[in-house]
Formats: structure tokens, sequence, C-alpha cells
């Protein structure tokens, strides 16, 4: 009878005996853990038999000889209490994350692979991009250059970046005019003294003259839309335009530039300076 009453008690488990043996000393967890210097946290796992929350079994054999030594009771006796550790779970948690972490690489190279593919795919797009927008860009400047640039003229930009000693050098050289430039001048000059009223009153006909009195850059557009002048000016040159009205304008520096139009000066005091002036001939209102 006593035989089988001890096969139906249940056998004490490691984490019921230690924490029997701390409420005999009347110790509370909180005291135990200072002592310890562990957690409340880890002393409830160990109680409670929670030695894989623990760590590795050498951690768990040294909180319950620490925890044994503190009671003042035997560790050895403790210790036969302790199961067989359960190591397979952490081997496969280890061998799970191996897993993960050898996929997550696999993918990072795929990845890497894939930037690279989509590099070159894009580098030669803009390559490609390149040589045909300097093609296109090639074929209008070798045909429109040789009709409606002067020969002698510069940009704008150009004219800025020039040393001052080219100014000082050469002040009195004009700047060749264009073919319409010289057929205007040609036939201003051919005209007897009578034909300048004629063309006053003939919008077909109008005539605009710059006076440069320093370097500046113009460009002037005819009422059928052709370009008749355009380039740097340089000073005390005197240029004369013909054609129909309007005339549409553009000055580097109008503040040096003195201007009649149809015998008439024309202000252009109003524009702001250091900025492009651009306006119609005859002015409008």
């Amino acid at each position: 009878m006593n035989e089988e009453n001890n096969l139906e008690q249940p056998q004490e488990t490691l984490g019921q005996a230690l924490k029997k043996r701390r409420e005999d000393t009347g110790m509370s967890l909180e005291q135990l853990a200072g002592a310890l210097k562990l957690s409340v946290l880890q002393l409830q796992r160990l109680e409670n038999d929670e030695h894989e929350l623990l760590g590795p079994a050498t951690f768990v054999k040294g909180y319950i000889k620490s925890y044994c030594r503190e009671l003042k009771i035997d560790s050895q006796a403790m210790l036969e209490l302790l199961p067989e550790h359960v190591e397979p779970a952490k081997k496969s948690k280890m061998q799970s994350f191996s897993r993960r972490t050898e996929k997550e690489a696999n993918d990072s190279r795929l990845m890497l692979f894939s930037y690279f593919i989509l590099a070159v795919i894009i580098g030669s797009s803009v390559f490609w991009w390149w040589q045909n927008s300097n093609q296109n860009i090639e074929e209008p400047v070798t045909t429109v250059m040789p009709n409606q640039l002067e020969s002698s003229d510069i940009s704008p930009d150009l004219a800025v970046a020039a040393p001052a000693e080219e100014t000082i050098i050469q002040p009195e050289v004009d700047v060749p005019t264009t073919s319409n430039e010289t057929q205007n001048q040609a036939a201003s000059q051919n005209q007897p003294a009578a034909q300048p009223q004629t063309e006053k009153a003939d919008p077909e006909h109008s005539e605009v003259v710059m006076h440069f009195n320093e370097d500046s850059w113009v460009e002037i557009h005819d009422g059928n839309g052709d370009r008749i002048a355009f380039g740097v000016k340089k000073a005390g040159y005197i240029m004369k335009v013909t054609g129909p009205q309007p005339f549409n304008v553009v000055l580097g520096k109008h503040q040096v530039v003195d201007i009649t139009f149809q015998g008439e000066t024309i202000d252009t005091s109003h524009f702001a300076k250091n900025r492009l002036a651009k306006f119609t001939l005859p002015l409008t209102e």
C-alpha cells in the first residue's frame, strides 16, 4: 500500500525543491536576487523549471550552485534533480538561423547581380542617347553657321571672357558686317539724298542706325523674321540696317548704344542695366 502511494506521489522537481528551501529560510526572491547578482526573472525561471530559457547547461548549473551556496544547502543533491538539458532545441534554432542567414546571403548576391545588370542597361542607354544627341547637335551647326553668323563675330560668353588687352590693341578694327548689313549700307550710300524721306514713310524700308560707344552684343530680326544683324560690335562702330517693320532687337549693353529709328532717337534708359534689353522698333506704348 505504501509503495502504491509512493508511485502516485509526483517526484519533487528541482525548481520546487529550491523554492521550498528558500521559503523555509524566509528569504524573498528580491533579496536572493540581490545577493546572487541575478534578476528576479532568472530566479523565477529557475524555480519554475524553465531551464531552457536560462541558456546553456553550464550557466544553469552555475545558477543552482550559487543558489544553494547562498541558502547553505547541498548543491550536489540539487544538481541530481536537474533533468537533461535540452540542447537539441537550441541547435535546431541555430540551424534555422544559419539557414536563414545563408538564404539572406544568397538573396543579397542575387540583388547585387540584378543591380549590376540594371546599371549596365542604364549605362548603355545613356551612352547611346549621348552619341545620338551629339550627332543631332553637330549637323545644324555646320549648315547654319556659314549663312547666318558673321565671320568675325563671337558669342557674348566668349566676348566677356576675352582678355582686355585685345580690346586695347584693336580698338579701331570694325567687325565685318553680315551680307544683309553690307547690302543695306551699299544701298543707303547709292541712294539720293531725298530717298531717306521716302523710306521713313515706307514701313517696308525702315532704317535703324546704331552707334556703339563701347563693345556690345546685338541681334536684330526684321518683320519677315530674317536675322539681319548678329554678334559683338566694337566701340566706335556705326551699324545701319534696313528692312520691313517691326524690328525685334536684343542688346547686351543698351546703355552704351545710341539708337535712331527712322531718324528719331530711341530712349532705352528705362531698361535695367547689366541685363539684356529686348524691345521692338517702333516702340510700343
